[in-house]
């Protein structure tokens, strides 16, 4: 199958406004895509890829411990 290729040309500030009228999923999804594209790490290897992904999923569903409680259970520890 031949390959298409489509470029455009789209100011920066249309892009903005572009992703402004973007919901929060799609957010989401622009956001991994440029943090993959900008943070590519070559010494990166797939196990630690793989813990990333594991750590974004645990919080996103929530499975995460926020300073606040880290410090009361801290403090549970030591009285």
């Amino acid at each position: 199958m031949a390959e298409h290729l489509v470029k455009i040309d789209i100011s920066f500030q249309s892009l903005l406004e572009a992703v402004s009228s973007l919901g929060i999923a799609e957010k989401q999804q622009l956001w991994e895509f440029l943090e993959a594209e900008l943070f590519l790490d070559k010494d990166d290897s797939p196990g630690d890829i793989a813990e990333i992904q594991a750590a974004r999923a645990d919080y996103k569903a929530g499975d995460y411990t926020t300073f606040d409680q880290y410090v009361a259970q801290r403090a549970d520890r030591t009285a």
